[in-house]
């Protein structure tokens, strides 16, 4: 008889647990014109909020990280093959266990609303077409991992003005049962990662 009101037990938990989410709210502002630049970051959970300004003098520097980013990245991929043997195992642990929690991670709303103004026209214009593609192409990335719900983009192009403003607003959710399970999925691979390790080293022949 005990041992099946633990079971009952431990099975209610299991329920419980399965119905209650966990939310995080995540807003992004990006403000660039002549001579300011601010990015800020907010994000909230359990009424706890944690906030970050940064303050970038030069959007120049924004570019040409970028910039050096992409060049450093298609470099790499062209020696990928070559150093994948030679890479950190704790590497694929961590790509591993992104691509398994990002199937129980839900996007129940996403906002995502931008401005631009160039200065010109036909630079506007531009502009405004090339930040719809980027926004489309990354909604799909994401929709392609990641399940969605309801996703508002806007894109408004400013004519008169010379400034890029972006604000995003998402909410994450997650159930705690799911949380669990990808935390037990960490230990496994942990675990796994740590025996292969040492079955390698072990099989090494001695010099």
């Amino acid at each position: 008889m005990l041992g099946f009101y633990i079971t009952a037990g431990v099975a209610l938990v299991l329920l419980l647990l399965s119905l209650l989410y966990i939310k995080v709210n995540i807003k992004v502002e990006f403000f660039t014109s002549p001579g300011n630049t601010m990015l800020t970051v907010r994000a909230s959970c359990f009424s706890k909020e944690l906030q970050k300004r940064y303050p970038l003098r030069d959007f120049n520097t924004i570019l040409n990280y970028l910039t050096d980013s992409w060049k450093k990245r298609q470099e790499n991929k062209k020696n990928k093959e070559a150093t994948r043997e030679k890479s950190n195992p704790n590497t694929s642990i961590y790509y591993r266990l992104v691509n398994f929690g990002a199937k129980y991670l839900v996007i129940e709303r996403l906002d995502w609303s931008s401005s631009i103004g160039l200065n010109d026209a036909m630079y506007t214009a531009i502009g405004s077409g090339g930040l719809w593609a980027v926004k489309g192409t990354l909604v799909g990335f994401l929709s392609s991992k990641i399940r969605l719900q309801d996703v508002n983009l806007q894109v408004e192009p400013d004519f008169n003005g010379k400034k890029v403003v972006s604000r995003l607003y998402c909410i994450l959710k997650m159930r705690i049962v799911h949380i669990i399970l990808i935390t037990f999925y960490f230990l496994v691979l942990i675990v796994r990662g740590y025996f292969n390790g040492f079955t390698a080293r072990k099989a090494e022949p001695s010099h």
